[in-house]
C-alpha cells in the first residue's frame, strides 16, 4: 500500500509538473457548466462530476436518465414495481413513495423530487451534468448523494429546426423528435420541441400473449424568452409530460422445491393455475395477468434575469404537477392471487431569488432564499378476487377475503424555506478559499389510514366483517376495522399497531461546505473539501404495521438522513489536447433512510443506524488527432454499513441481530449496499473522417464495465449480479456541416442481461413455503436505424 502511494504521489508530481509544458497538438473543445451557478469550464470546478453536452447525448442515443449509468462513473439507476431509485456513490433511496431522492435532481434551476418524475424522457437538452457528494448550498437539501443539474435548450435567435427518427426493429422501438426555434420579433424569441416513442418491449408474457414492458410515450416544451427591458429578461417554459406502460420486465427465477415442487408447481397442481406459471428460470419470457402505468407530469416555470450594474438577480417560479395510476400484478406470475392498485397525486410551488455577484475582485459571492409548498396524496389497494388462489389456500378464513381490498390513504403537507450564501476568498491569485452555507427549514404533517373494504372500494359486507382478522393474521395489515372485532381486534392491534397515524414534524438544520482551491498554474487545479448535507425525515407511505423500527407514532416517522464529506481532488489540462481528473472521497451517513420489501405485503421502513462509503473517481479526455478523441471514466467504491442490526431478512435466512428488541431481524453490519459494485469505469472513442469530397464518416464506440453486485436490498445471494460488460456503437454519414446524417446504432452488443432489482417473491415463501425470486432485467442487444434533418 506505501508503494502504491508512493507512486501515486509520484505520477501526480509529475502531471502537475509537466501539464503546462506538454507539445502542442490537437486542442479539445472546453466544456462549459454551470455547476456553481455562474457559466464556467468544466476543469475550474471544483467538484467531482460528469458534464454530458447534447452531442454526447444524440451520438450515445441517451433519451431517458437509465441511459446515463453507461458513460457516467458511479451513477446507477432502476425501476422496481412500484418505484424509481437512483444511486450515486453507492447512495439512494429505497422503495417507498414516502421518500424524497437523495440524488437532487434540477431541471433549469427547479427541484423534481419525485422519483416518479425522472422516469419522464430527455427531450432537446444542452447539457446533462452529474454531480458527486452532497450538493447542499446551491442545489439545497435532499442532494446528500449528488446532484442532477439538466438544462435544456433554449431559444435562438436566428430561425432553425430539426427533425429525427430512429427504429429499432427487433424490439419495435420508435422515436420522432421534432424542434422549431427563432426570433417572433425583436424582443421575443421561442421554441418548442416535442418527442414521441412507441415501444413494443423485449419480454414475452406467455400468459397474455404479448410483448412488455410496451411503452408509450408523449412530450412537449415550449419555451418562450421576452427582454423585457435592456436590464431585464423573462423565460417562461412549459413542458408536459404522458407516458403509459403496460407491463414490467419483471421473471420469477431461483424457484427452490418443497416436497417435489416448486412454488409455480405447486399453483399449478393444487390450484389449476394457467401452465405459464411454471416457467421459473431467466430466459427472457414471464407471466403475469398484466400491468400498467399511466403518467402525467406537468412543469410551468418562469425565470427573470435582472441586470443590476456589474450583479445579477435571478427569480425562478415554478408549480409542479404529477399524477398517475398504476396496476401491479403484484404476486409477478400469472397465478390468481392479488393485485395493487396504486394512484399518486404531488403538486409543488417553489420560488428561489438569488444574487450573483461580479468575479474579479478579492470576494465574489451568491446569496439567495429558496420556498417550496408541496401537497402530496398515495392511496393503494391490495386487492384480493373471487377467483384468487389465497380463498381455498387459507380454508375456511379465505373464504372472508373474496372480493375485497386492503386499503390505504397517505398524505402529506410540507413547506420548505431556506436562506443561503457562497463566498469565494481569492487569498492569492492562486489559492481560493470557498465558503457556504444553507440553513433549512422544514415542516410536514402527514397521516396514514389503513382499511380493509369491499372490492372496488366501500364498506365490507356484515357477513365478511372479520376479514379483517385474516389480513392481520395472515399478512400483518392492521386496519380500522379491527376496532370492530372486540378481544381479536384489540391483540391485533397491540401486536401491529395502530391502523390510523399521524405525525408533524418541524426541523432546522444548517449545512456547511469549505473547499480550498489551489489553482497550480495555468492547467492544474488542486481542492479539498468539507460539507455536510441533509435529506429531510417524514412519514412512511409503505408500511402495513408499526414494524421493527417502532416509534411513538407506530413507526409512521423515519428521521433524517444527514451525509458529511471529506473530499480532495485535481484537474489537470495537458498542453490542450488530454484532460485529467482525479477525486478521493470519504463519506459518512447517519440515519440512512432504508425501505426493504418484507416478502410478505409490506415493507420494512426506518433508519440504519450509521454507513460509510469511500473512494476514487479518475476521468478524461484525450484528443489523439484531430479527428480521434478518447474519454472515459472509472470508479472504485468501498460502501460499508458500520451499524446496522435491523436489516430484514430474506426468505430462508436465519435471524441474526444482537439487538434483544429485534431477534426476528438480520445485522446487515458490514455489508455493502444494495447496486454497489467496487469497480465501474467506461471508455468511449469517437472519430470522424472525410469521405467522396464533401462528406464525412463519424464514428463512435463505448464500452462500460462494472463489478458484481447485489440487486436485492437484503443481500439475498440469489440476487447477485455477476461482473459484466456491455458495447455500444454508432456510425453515421452526413454532408460536411450538412443538413442531414444517417446512422447505425448498435446498443448492448454484448447482448448482456442484466439483474437490476431482486426481491422475495410476494407471498411465495410467507404463505406458500417455498423460496421463490422476482427480478428486473435489463434489455439485450439492439439495432437502430437513424436520420437526421437540420434546417
Amino acid at each position: 500500500m506505501f508503494k502504491k502511494t508512493i507512486l501515486s504521489a509520484s505520477a501526480l508530481t509529475f502531471i502537475v509538473a509537466n501539464s503546462a509544458f506538454a507539445q502542442e497538438g490537437p486542442v479539445l473543445d472546453e466544456v462549459i457548466v454551470t455547476a456553481q451557478f455562474r457559466e464556467a469550464g468544466l476543469q475550474d470546478v471544483p467538484i467531482s462530476m460528469s458534464a454530458v453536452s447534447a452531442d454526447v447525448l444524440a451520438k450515445n442515443s441517451i433519451v431517458k436518465i437509465e441511459d446515463l449509468t453507461s458513460i457516467v462513473p458511479n451513477f446507477t439507476y432502476t425501476e422496481t414495481g412500484i418505484s424509481t431509485n437512483f444511486f450515486i456513490r453507492g447512495i439512494g433511496s429505497g422503495i417507498n413513495q414516502g421518500f424524497e431522492q437523495s440524488v437532487g435532481v434540477y431541471v433549469d434551476g427547479v427541484h423534481y423530487p419525485r422519483g416518479q418524475q425522472v422516469r419522464a424522457p430527455f427531450l432537446d437538452l444542452e447539457r446533462v451534468e452529474v454531480l458527486r457528494g452532497p450538493q447542499s448550498i446551491l442545489f439545497g437539501k435532499n442532494s446528500v448523494a449528488g446532484a442532477m443539474n439538466i438544462t435544456t435548450a433554449k431559444p435562438t435567435d436566428s430561425f432553425e429546426g430539426s427533425l429525427f427518427v430512429s427504429r429499432e426493429f427487433e424490439d419495435g422501438e420508435t422515436i420522432v423528435e421534432g424542434m422549431l426555434s427563432g426570433a417572433i420579433s425583436d424582443r421575443v424569441r421561442a421554441r418548442i420541441a416535442g418527442r414521441y416513442r412507441d415501444f413494443d418491449g423485449f419480454i414475452e408474457n406467455a400468459t397474455l400473449n404479448r410483448d412488455e414492458p410496451n411503452r408509450e410515450e408523449f412530450t412537449i416544451r415550449g419555451t418562450v424568452e421576452v427582454d423585457v427591458t435592456e436590464n431585464l429578461e423573462a423565460t417562461f417554459k412549459v413542458e408536459i409530460s404522458d407516458f403509459d406502460t403496460l407491463g414490467r420486465n419483471i421473471e420469477i427465477e431461483n424457484a427452490q422445491a418443497v416436497g417435489g415442487s416448486t412454488y409455480g408447481q405447486f399453483i399449478v397442481a393444487a390450484f389449476g393455475q394457467d401452465s405459464s406459471v411454471l416457467n421459473e428460470v431467466q430466459d427472457g419470457i414471464r407471466s403475469s395477468n398484466g400491468d400498467s402505468s399511466n403518467n402525467k407530469i406537468g412543469t410551468y416555470q418562469m425565470t427573470l434575469d435582472w441586470a443590476l450594474g456589474d450583479h445579477n438577480l435571478q427569480a425562478i417560479s415554478a408549480y409542479e404537477t404529477l399524477k398517475y395510476d398504476e396496476v401491479c400484478d403484484c404476486d409477478f406470475t400469472g397465478a390468481n392471487v392479488f393485485t395493487a392498485d396504486l394512484q399518486e397525486e404531488y403538486t409543488q410551488f417553489s420560488q428561489e431569488i438569488r444574487l450573483t455577484s461580479p468575479i474579479g475582485d478579492t470576494y465574489d459571492y451568491i446569496v439567495g432564499a429558496y420556498y417550496q409548498t408541496s401537497d402530496h396524496n398515495y392511496q393503494d389497494q391490495i386487492k384480493i378476487a373471487s377467483n384468487s388462489i389465497l380463498i381455498p389456500a387459507l380454508g375456511a378464513s379465505g373464504a372472508l377475503l373474496s372480493n375485497t381490498q386492503a386499503a390505504r390513504i397517505a398524505e402529506v403537507d410540507a413547506s420548505v424555506l431556506s436562506a443561503f450564501a457562497q463566498v469565494n476568498w481569492h487569498i492569492q491569485d492562486s489559492l481560493t478559499l470557498q465558503l457556504g452555507g444553507r440553513i433549512t427549514n422544514d415542516k410536514r404533517e402527514g397521516r396514514r389510514e389503513m382499511n380493509i373494504e369491499a372490492h372496488g372500494g366501500g364498506a365490507l359486507p356484515a357477513a365478511q366483517a372479520a376479514a379483517a382478522a385474516v389480513f392481520a393474521g395472515g399478512f400483518g395489515i392492521s386496519s380500522t376495522n379491527l376496532n370492530a372485532l372486540g378481544a381479536t381486534g384489540a391483540f391485533f392491534l397491540g401486536n401491529l399497531g395502530a391502523p390510523t397515524v399521524t405525525g408533524d414534524r418541524n426541523v432546522t438544520k444548517f449545512s456547511p461546505d469549505v473547499k480550498l482551491v489551489w489553482n497550480v498554474n495555468d492547467d492544474a487545479m488542486l481542492y479539498a473539501s468539507w460539507a455536510r448535507g441533509f435529506k429531510s425525515g417524514g412519514f412512511d407511505f409503505r408500511a402495513n404495521n408499526k414494524g421493527t423500527f417502532a416509534t411513538t407514532n407506530d413507526a409512521f416517522e423515519f428521521d433524517d438522513e444527514i451525509a458529511t464529506n471529506y473530499e480532495i481532488g485535481g484537474k489537470f489540462k495537458i498542453g490542450g489536447s488530454a484532460e485529467l481528473n482525479a477525486t478521493a472521497f470519504y463519506t459518512k451517513f447517519d440515519d440512512l433512510q432504508i425501505s426493504i420489501f418484507d416478502g410478505v405485503l409490506g415493507f420494512n421502513v426506518g433508519n440504519a443506524a450509521s454507513s460509510e462509503v469511500k473512494g476514487i473517481e479518475l476521468d478524461g479526455r484525450w484528443a489523439l488527432s484531430n479527428h480521434v478523441r478518447l474519454n472515459g471514466g472509472l470508479a472504485f467504491t468501498d460502501f460499508e454499513f458500520t451499524d446496522f442490526k435491523n436489516g430484514q431478512c430474506y426468505f430462508g435466512q436465519t435471524p441474526n441481530s444482537p439487538d434483544p428488541t429485534t431477534p426476528t431481524l438480520c445485522d446487515y453490519t458490514g455489508l455493502s449496499n444494495q447496486l454497489v459494485s467496487d469497480f465501474s469505469g467506461n471508455i468511449s472513442l469517437d472519430f470522424d473522417m472525410a469521405v467522396a469530397n464533401d462528406y464525412e464518416i463519424r464514428g463512435m464506440v463505448n464500452l462500460f464495465h462494472a463489478s458484481a453486485y447485489d440487486a436485492a436490498a437484503t443481500h439475498d445471494p440469489a440476487g447477485r449480479q455477476d461482473a459484466y460488460s456491455k458495447i455500444n456503437a454508432r456510425i453515421s454519414f452526413a454532408p460536411q456541416d450538412g443538413p442531414w446524417e444517417i446512422a447505425l446504432l448498435g446498443k448492448n452488443l454484448t447482448d448482456e442481461i442484466v439483474r437490476t432489482y431482486t426481491g422475495d417473491a410476494p407471498l411465495a415463501g410467507s404463505s406458500f413455503g417455498r423460496k421463490t425470486n422476482y427480478s428486473f432485467f435489463s434489455q439485450g442487444r439492439t439495432i437502430s436505424l437513424q436520420g437526421r434533418v437540420k434546417f
